[in-house]
């Protein structure tokens, strides 16, 4: 049995970033940055007016209420351009390119127009007010974005404006995912004593699809070791990384471990000191990653974000895979005991954390208003109301 930071420690030694592909960038979203992206073109291109109002030279405006001459206009996407000598403005537009000659741009509320005159009821007037540098976003042949950061809409706004239309992105991992279990029922069969409906592949599926794995392939075991051992097999013939759902226990039916040793596969852990999800086996066969996860749903849904899904992140050239960690005060006491690390269900509201009830493993109904996970560990086991926790916070 492993501690929760060796299993983690060990989980990033054994796994390493994918290979780039070149995407279209839409496609690209939910992937990771496989090299630095540099910017083709500086943004803005040009000069822009970052208000409606009037472009003018600001030393003009010696004081408040000075007059001047209306020369014209500049809208969005103009090419030819007036020119605002002294004494004259322009009237121009959001995003609208700024004259060469003016150097400032006023809003039209602070303003009033009359007979061709434009009155300027603001003063002083400063150097650059409400004008957008050229390259003031991107200069160009500057990193745009580095690698190792995520794409997301916003990136891909960001690049579609400077005309980047596909990059260099870590490949996903290709997915498979076993569920075992006799007394699991498929969606739509009727229910019957000693049967439950199956959930953790679309709980899972679910999860995986927040991380941009939209594709997974789902098998189904009995629970007997030559039905185990060919479905997994299969699986890790066509797949990068595996899940095994249920079936890694210690009773008498639960087949998985048996099932992995007798494909060769190499066992890195079995069993974290944790409390849900001690029953966690990570191994490899080849370059292929390996998670048998606990069957009960709470469990499964902890390891999976304590450690399937950093696996995965970093696979896919992530710089931070782990989830995000803050300290905040737990709102109320909290006790355990024995020799395992904690996870609870949690929801971060304010500044403090509060823990669920429904903490049983088999538990999932709290898991779907929990926005995070407190860890505490055995040196940690008792906790009073105010004090400072350790929080996992979930991807949303």
């Amino acid at each position: 049995m492993v501690t929760v930071n060796e299993a983690k420690q060990r989980i990033i030694a054994n796994t390493e970033a994918r290979t780039a592909t070149w995407l279209p960038l839409a496609e690209a979203v939910g992937s990771v940055l496989a090299e630095d992206v540099i910017a083709p073109i500086a943004l803005p291109p040009f000069r822009q007016s970052s208000m409606d109002g009037y472009a003018l030279i600001h030393s003009d405006i010696t004081e408040n209420g000075i007059a001047l001459q209306l020369a014209g206009e500049s809208r969005a996407g103009q090419a030819e351009l007036p020119d605002v000598r002294p004494g004259t403005c322009v009237r121009i537009f959001t995003g609208a390119p700024v004259p060469d000659s003016a150097t400032a741009v006023v809003m039209q509320e602070h303003t009033s127009v009359t007979d061709g005159r434009v009155t300027i009821l603001e003063f002083p007037v400063g150097e650059g007010k409400n004008v957008r540098r050229a390259g003031q976003q991107i200069a160009k042949g500057a990193v745009a974005l580095p690698a190792g950061t995520p794409v997301s809409a916003g990136a891909v706004g960001f690049l579609k404006g400077m005309d980047i239309t596909e990059v260099a992105v870590h490949s996903k991992p290709r997915v498979g995912l076993l569920v075992t279990g006799d007394e699991l029922l498929k969606a739509g069969e009727p229910l019957v004593p000693g049967k439950i409906y199956e959930s953790n592949s679309d709980m899972l599926k679910a999860a995986l699809g927040q991380t941009g794995i939209g594709e997974v392939t789902v098998s189904y075991a009995s629970d007997e070791l030559e039905a185990t051992i060919e479905a997994l097999g299969k699986l890790l013939e066509t797949h990068d990384v595996v899940l095994a759902s249920g079936g890694i226990s210690v009773g008498d039916y639960d087949f998985v471990g048996k099932a992995l040793e007798a494909l060769g596969a190499e066992t890195v852990f079995y069993k974290v000191r944790q409390k849900p999800g001690k029953p966690l086996l990570f191994g490899k066969k080849g370059d292929k990653l390996i998670f048998a996860l606990p069957g009960n749903p709470a469990s499964s849904l902890v390891c999976y974000y304590e450690y399937v899904l950093p696996a995965l992140r970093k696979t896919m050239g992530a710089r931070e895979p782990f989830l995000r960690s803050v300290k905040l005060p737990i709102r109320h006491a909290y006790r355990f005991d024995g020799e395992r690390d904690e996870f609870l269900k949690a929801r971060v509201e304010g500044k403090e954390v509060v823990s669920l009830d429904g903490q049983e493993s088999f538990v999932i109904g709290s898991f779907a208003v929990a926005n995070a996970l407190i860890y505490l560990p055995v040196g940690q086991n008792q906790v009073a109301a105010g004090d400072l926790v350790e929080v996992h916070l979930l991807p949303v």
